[in-house]
């Protein structure tokens, strides 16, 4: 009713006081009031209200805000409230990037409306004050995200002088200092690095003294893969992957699991009391700290999730020689009401049998086909017919089977005489077991404990020897009497670190009879550094395989169970991957999906000390495109080289290969019957001129190798051969011949200028020591030799793929278009009627 009244007498107010122009001046009044000032950390928070007169403004009003440092402005802002909002609480808040505890800090405020503003009101902040003789660092006990930029103050006592402001844990590079006041110095820094210890110190040291400021430096949460099941079936348990450290004090980060907070949650696990109902849910998990907050959700049906407790009290129950009963029971009484698998591990002897037997809340089972008066071990593990996990294995039991009678001998009976032999063939209860498997054996305080089935074999006992099992070895042994199946071994020569082989051996009235084997270390101790001494690296695409050589036995100081692979860019040091193997004999692990960049590898041995044996190995990926290079040279250099080495051979075995590819064509040996047509004998003139025709025959000489004939030179050859440029002439070719010479009817050798000869009628080939012979020595030369002319042959006659001869005396001049060379002179010769 009061507000009521005061907006009425306001209003009249205002109407009574405008001016000529219709303003209301009321509005001058209009401004903040009740102003109050708060701070939190780095933040200022102001609020404040409006004066009443405020409530004539029709339009928006605006309040202006001014932020001094020292009396020094550092900031300005403005915040607009609409009509409706006239009347009520206004909030405004700034944050400083300097400490609120280095400097005063004052904020003023004012309205503005049109053209008129209302008078300043201020609310100040005065720094912190310490009596304190020693520098103050501002901000402390802080956190800050990693890449954070932070601004730290120093304030020294009256009267003294900065010597120099750091960062702990850095270089101490660009670290200048800015002066705020007479007495406060400003120092900003770039936070690259997380918190290593409980905190990182910022320092101020004085001329006279020093003091500093702890501040964290860390991580908001970075959990992932969250996975939730229930063991019970009255809570879920969830557990997720810590990914990195926020190197925040532990209880920096808070865990909640459907709201609720989760104890360990630190530990990457959160138990939460919850009825488990069928049906699909989220199950969502919040990870806050001061520097952020996550959340991870899984979404499934607890009821598909049931992580089994490992059956409890298993016992035999029912023993007899070839079958007993086990019998078992749960540690939570609903698993009686699931469907349920459970397998049965029966080992004896170094053997491993799983059986596996199903039902609703199945707690008993009956092995079958035992060996009778035998001892065994059985344990158990179970699982939900919707398969999540399998349980633990329970706790072994062990139980000895009753004996029974044995089965029908295999008898063979021999009569000699009046005797008969009855023979049979001994029962073994062991198979063909010659070699013995070795098992892995921890010791205890210096010393081991062995235990082992019994065997009928061991008629005076067991004997338990042990050496070292790689070096020089010295046996040491052990006498067990037949009623024992333990020992404990010890020796002062057992050291720590130290493989040890031991076997069990049946005494027996032959042999001993080797029963088990086994082999372990008194003390396992860490394997040194370096264990893998040659890696080696290679890469196949955008894969690494990094590979090293077998370990020997006298390396190892402890039972390695597998091999790991860390890997990291030498760039991204934060950033750490690896990939493992439990295969005892792989000597080689393959880092997958690498980008090209240069990257360190270490590899570990994982023993149940730790892991160990650590090497490492430095490599730098080539890309795909060099080794396309590197291959294509490789290929051309190959191929030149092989083109190289065929080159030398084929040089230093020309005549061979020549001989082989292309023989040396034997000269030919020319007859008459080669140049006559069938069932005649004669041809064709080779050269005619105008006034013959094909009707002139002449009988063609033999021509007969003579051997020792001397190689006349080329000037005075009497035939020339030419081959065909293309095996059988198709198209005409024409000869051309100069004009002839007439030859009387009877010539003689001597007129023809031709060496005499004791033959009548034979005149020697000076090319190719020939002779030739006429068909008839006494026959005359027939027509008269006539001017020559261009002989042009028929396509359709035949031309052997062979040489062409023509008979010249002396040759003058040749066509070189010509196959068949022009001679200046020829012989032409009649037909002879018959051969001699």
């Amino acid at each position: 009713m009061i507000m009521i009244t005061w907006l009425l007498l306001v209003s009249l107010f205002c109407k009574s006081t405008q001016d000529p122009n219709g303003q209301e001046t009321c509005v001058l009044h209009c401004g903040p009031q009740n102003l109050t000032l708060s701070t939190s950390n780095q933040m200022i928070l102001l609020t404040w209200e409006d004066d009443p007169s405020c409530f004539a403004v029709h339009d928006v009003l605006i309040y202006e805000l001014l932020v001094l440092r020292a009396d020094k402005q550092v900031h300005y802002d403005e915040v607009a409230v609409m009509p409706d909002q006239i009347g009520s609480t206004h909030f405004w808040n700034w944050s400083s990037h300097l400490s609120l505890e280095c400097t005063s800090h004052s904020v003023r405020l004012r309205t503005r409306h049109k053209n008129y503003t209302s008078p300043w009101k201020q609310e100040h902040i005065a720094p912190r004050k310490d009596n304190s003789e020693k520098p103050m660092v501002y901000p402390q006990d802080r956190v800050f995200k990693v890449g954070s930029r932070v601004t730290f103050c120093c304030v020294l006592p009256a009267g003294d002088v900065l010597d120099k402001m750091y960062l702990t844990g850095s270089n101490n590079v660009n670290m200048n200092t800015t002066k705020i006041s007479n007495q406060t110095y400003a120092l900003t820094v770039y936070l690259n690095q997380p918190s290593k210890a409980s905190c990182t110190d910022v320092r101020c040291e004085s001329k006279t003294s020093d003091s500093g400021a702890c501040v964290y430096i860390g991580y908001p949460p970075g959990d992932k893969d969250l996975q939730c099941e229930t063991r019970d079936l009255e809570s879920v348990e969830c557990h997720w992957t810590v990914w990195r450290s926020t190197h925040l004090p532990k209880l920096a980060t808070a865990y909640q699991l459907l709201g609720s907070p989760c104890v360990d949650g630190f530990n990457g696990r959160c138990l939460h009391k919850v009825q488990v109902d069928a049906g699909e849910r989220n199950w969502t998990l919040t990870a806050e700290n001061r520097l952020g907050k996550l959340e991870l959700s899984d979404r499934a049906d607890m009821t598909k999730r049931v992580h089994m407790f490992a059956p409890e009290r298993v016992a035999a129950s029912t023993v007899n020689a070839r079958n007993v009963s086990l019998e078992w029971g749960w540690p939570v009484q609903q698993y009686r009401n699931l469907k349920i698998t459970c397998q049965i591990n029966v080992s004896y002897d170094g053997t491993n049998i799983i059986n596996e037997y199903f039902g609703v809340g199945i707690n008993l089972a009956v092995l079958n086909d035992l060996i009778p008066n035998w001892t065994y071990n059985v344990t158990v593990r179970c699982a939900t017919q919707h398969f999540w996990k399998w349980s633990d294995w329970s706790s072994t039991v062990k139980f000895h089977t009753k004996g029974d009678v044995p089965d029908a001998l295999d008898v063979w009976m021999k009569m000699k005489g009046n005797q008969t032999t009855i023979i049979w063939k001994v029962k073994s209860l062991f198979s063909a077991t010659t070699s013995v498997n070795s098992s892995w054996i921890i010791g205890n305080n210096g010393s081991f404990s062995l235990s082992w089935s019994a065997s009928p074999k061991a008629s005076c006992g067991y004997i338990v020897d042990w050496c070292p099992t790689s070096g020089h070895c010295v046996v040491d042994w052990l006498r067990v009497p037949s009623y024992e199946t333990n020992a404990v071994i010890f020796s002062k020569n057992f050291k720590d670190g130290v493989r040890y082989s031991l076997s069990i051996f049946a005494c027996t009235q032959g042999a001993p009879v080797l029963l088990e084997r086994r082999e372990g270390y008194v003390k396992e101790e860490r394997i040194q550094d370096g264990l893998f001494k040659t890696l080696k690296w290679q890469q196949q695409d955008s894969d690494v395989e990094i590979s090293w050589a077998p370990i020997f036995l006298n390396e190892q100081t402890a039972f390695i169970h597998g091999y790991i692979l860390y890997w990291s860019e030498n760039n991204n040091n934060n950033k750490i991957l690896n990939v493992s193997t439990g295969n005892l004999t792989a000597t080689s692990l393959t880092a997958r999906n690498l980008i090209i960049s240069s990257y360190t590898f270490r590899v570990n041995a994982q023993t149940a000390v730790g892991e160990c044996g650590t090497a490492s190995i430095s490599v730098t990926l080539n890309s795909l495109t060099d080794n396309l290079i590197k291959a294509v040279f490789i290929s051309v250099v190959t191929v030149f080289i092989v083109l190289a080495l065929l080159t030398v051979v084929c040089y230093r075995h020309w005549t061979c290969i020549k001989q082989k590819v292309y023989p040396t064509i034997p000269k030919p040996e020319l007859t008459d019957k080669w140049l006559t047509s069938p069932g005649k004998h004669s041809c064709h003139h080779l050269c005619m001129d105008q006034q013959h025709t094909e009707a002139d025959i002449m009988d063609v000489p033999e021509l007969y190798f003579k051997s020792g004939a001397p190689v006349n030179s080329q000037a005075n050859k009497p035939f020339v051969f030419a081959q065909t440029p293309k095996g059988y002439y198709n198209q005409p070719h024409r000869k051309c011949s100069p004009p002839p010479f007439i030859l009387p009817t009877k010539v003689t050798p001597a007129e023809l200028g031709l060496p005499l000869s004791p033959l009548k009628g034979v005149f020697p080939n000076l090319s190719y020591n020939l002779i030739m012979q006429t068909g008839d020595q006494q026959s005359k030369f027939g027509p008269e030799i006539h001017e020559g002319t261009c002989l042009e042959r028929s396509s359709s006659a035949y031309q052997p793929q062979s040489h062409t001869e023509a008979f010249t005396l002396n040759q003058r001049e040749e066509a070189p278009e010509s196959p068949m060379s022009c001679v200046s002179t020829y012989i032409l010769l009649p037909q002879s009627p018959s051969k001699q």
